[in-house]
């Protein structure tokens, strides 16, 4: 399990209980743990409130897959889909993660989305620059890559600001698809480092997985 913590929001690998309960329940608040970090308490558990429109009708219905998928194999450690968590009311704002742990060519593939009420608060692009640039520390990723829809060219916005370059496209069920990889994490003019999470423990990365720490879809902006 993954814990990116940047200035607005908490980034959590999505704990399996919680993906249940919403198939379920449209609006509920849950308990989930998330290791040492500001917005935790002194356990590392958060209560985060969940509302109606996360994570999106297009996440909401692969849940089942995606469940079924984390049953049957191996622990994923943070290579999965997470919860993007706003730190000043511990909301959940946006659904976001790995769709896969990184291939024999060094490639992990990330998805994104946020609740269309939250869209134009820059939250994609906070989220999706942490979870990058720690990836991006890792021996095991050369590159991240991602695709988003033609037709929403908010979603490709988050991408160009977060570093991505744009390197093809492909015909999708839902329209043309254009096809982005980031090797580098994106800098900014104010600061040498690329990083946007939050530091937690000692090590130089933007976030921890749960067992470092001591415990155990196309893009929408």
């Amino acid at each position: 399990m993954l814990t990116v913590e940047t200035p607005r929001l908490l980034f959590i690998s999505t704990p399996t209980s919680v993906m249940r309960r919403r198939l379920t329940v449209s609006d509920f608040l849950a308990e989930i743990a998330v290791g040492p970090c500001e917005s935790a308490g002194p356990e590392g558990r958060l209560t985060v409130h969940f509302p109606e429109e996360w994570p999106g009708e297009d996440a909401l219905q692969v849940f089942p897959i995606w469940l079924a998928r984390r049953e049957r194999s191996a622990d994923p450690g943070p290579w999965c889909d997470g919860v993007v968590v706003r730190r000043e009311d511990r909301l959940a704002v946006g659904s976001m993660g790995f769709k896969s742990p990184p291939d024999a060519t060094g490639t992990a593939e990330i998805g994104y989305a946020v609740n269309r009420s939250l869209w134009g608060r820059g939250y994609a692009t906070e989220a999706v620059e942490a979870i990058v640039a720690w990836a991006l520390t890792r021996s095991e990723v050369r590159r991240v890559t991602a695709e988003c829809l033609e037709s929403n060219p908010a979603s490709a916005r988050v991408l160009e600001k977060s570093g991505f370059l744009q390197v093809g496209r492909r015909r999708g069920l839902e329209g043309e698809l254009l096809l982005w990889e980031c090797r580098t994490p994106v800098a900014r003019p104010d600061g040498p480092a690329p990083q946007r999470g939050r530091l937690i423990g000692r090590a130089p990365v933007v976030g921890r997985t749960a067992g470092e720490l001591g415990g155990e879809p196309a893009g929408q902006a």
